[in-house]
């Protein structure tokens, strides 16, 4: 039996997961998210700015703690579209290493994307071609596989929060801000989405906070449980309800919505939107969601163990 920590440090969130792996299984697994948000306004500056990669750091130190309480053999840190964009990235990588000791490997799209298809393709069936969407903060991955083979795969600079920050001047949200942003995503998703509408795909999973949370609404959850989430299946109808809803409030009208965390209460529409934009344009009428995503695909990938 191993123990392995796996930490994923995305544009909105840092998640970590704590696991005992035996025989290349998942035995035992426990998850625990911190919204800190290092993208915070890096769409206008490109920059991380020292508050946003001092919280991070505070964060990883704890999570760190967390690893070495469970007795983790070792602890793996990946980071995505924030850093990977960042102009100062070096300087909060150092700073990490310095300060931890732990040296962050950085993800460019292609791994990503990988990841997050070896996640969740983790305990389906290999004999039917998969669809994997990931909306994340800061970009969204689009992979397609069959089996343990990546077919196709394109990571789009079209994420939740950075979406939000671009697109989304008011809330209630305008329908004029709402065409803004599908004219964007229209220009950012036209090549992947034209290459995959001819493609046969046998589901749809969608993986990430923006898929975890609508099935947690769907759900109307006062305290988020993954097992339940797990395998959720969501119609398209019932996203574009939803996204009905929450973009004729305000962000604090929001914080009473079941299921909805109030950290994502911001972003969550343009999260929402663009997962229900990419089934449509592909004529998908429903996607499941799933709680297998890139913690389990980094321990996959990168741990030794399976």
């Amino acid at each position: 039996m191993s123990k392995i920590a796996a930490i994923d440090l995305g544009t909105n969130s840092i998640r970590l997961m704590l696991c005992e792996v035996v025989g290349g299984n998942f035995k035992r697994k426990t998850k625990e998210v911190i919204t800190t948000r290092i993208g915070k306004d890096m769409g206008h500056s490109r920059l991380l700015t020292e508050k946003a990669m001092q919280k991070n750091i505070e964060a990883i130190k704890y999570f760190m703690k967390k690893a070495e309480d469970f007795g983790a053999e070792r602890i793996t840190i990946v980071a995505t579209s924030a850093i990977r964009d960042a102009d100062n990235r070096k300087d909060f990588l150092e700073k990490v290493k310095n300060e931890t000791g732990l040296i962050i490997k950085v993800l460019d799209g292609e791994e990503e994307a990988a990841i997050g298809m070896f996640g969740a393709s983790y305990g389906l069936r290999k004999d039917e071609s998969l669809l994997v969407v990931d909306v994340g903060g800061g970009s969204t991955e689009l992979v397609l596989g069959e089996g343990d083979n990546i077919l196709y795969s394109a990571s789009i600079n079209a994420g939740a929060v950075r979406m939000t920050e671009k697109f989304i001047k008011t809330n209630p949200i305008h329908q004029s801000d709402i065409n803004a942003l599908e004219e964007n995503l229209d220009l950012l998703f036209g090549d992947a989405l034209s290459f995959l509408e001819n493609k046969k795909i046998g589901r749809i999973v969608a993986i990430g906070g923006t898929a975890t949370t609508a099935a947690s609404i769907f759900h109307q959850m006062k305290v988020y449980d993954w097992e339940i989430v797990h395998n959720t299946i969501l119609a398209r109808e019932f996203l574009n309800k939803i996204f009905e809803n929450l973009k004729a409030m305000t962000v604090k009208e929001r914080y009473v919505v079941k299921g909805l965390q109030k950290e994502r209460a911001d972003i969550i529409p343009a999260g929402i939107f663009i997962t229900k934009y990419i089934m449509e344009k592909l004529n998908a009428e429903e996607i499941i969601i799933s709680e297998n995503d890139n913690l389990e695909g980094m321990v996959i990938k990168y741990s030794g163990v399976f």
